[in-house]
């Protein structure tokens, strides 16, 4: 039996899910760093904020390092976070497409699908028991007609 290597033609193959993964997922580091621009702010006002110092200067721009820092590194980690979230997500989605059209196909009689998964995908297990039960299925009721 020859096998076929797929390559992808598009990552976004379930909206809904894939953007949805991804919203969450850069909702998570917009906490993270929101979490650690305060707390850098909270450290740089005990330690450098004393009313009536001559040395203000000094902990208004060490607290506009930070921000702007931290905002940096958010610009930064936007489209790096849409390409992972994407990407991961498309590695299990995909396969679990293919499976739906193949159980589909198996219960229009037709016993000849077989999954076959790219590099890299997820659920190869899965693919695996699912081609091993259409070859018994092919092999039972024989080819469709």
């Amino acid at each position: 039996m020859e096998t076929q290597t797929f390559k992808r033609r598009q990552f976004i193959v379930d909206p809904a899910f894939q953007l949805q993964f991804t919203t969450w997922l850069f909702g998570a580091v917009l906490a993270v760093a929101i979490t650690s621009s305060l707390i850098a702010t909270g450290i740089l006002w005990s330690n450098l904020y004393q009313p009536g110092a001559p040395h203000q200067a000094t902990f208004t721009a060490a607290a506009i390092a930070v921000s702007t820092t931290l905002l940096i590194e958010l610009l930064l980690a936007i489209p790096i976070i849409f390409y992972v979230g994407i990407r991961q997500t498309h590695r299990i989605v995909g396969p679990i497409n293919r499976m739906k059209r193949m159980i589909d196909g198996i219960g229009s009689g037709d016993f000849s699908q077989r999954i076959t998964l790219r590099e890299g995908d997820v659920l190869t297990d899965l693919a695996g028991a699912l081609n091993q039960m259409a070859q018994h299925l092919q092999e039972r009721f024989g080819k469709p007609s």
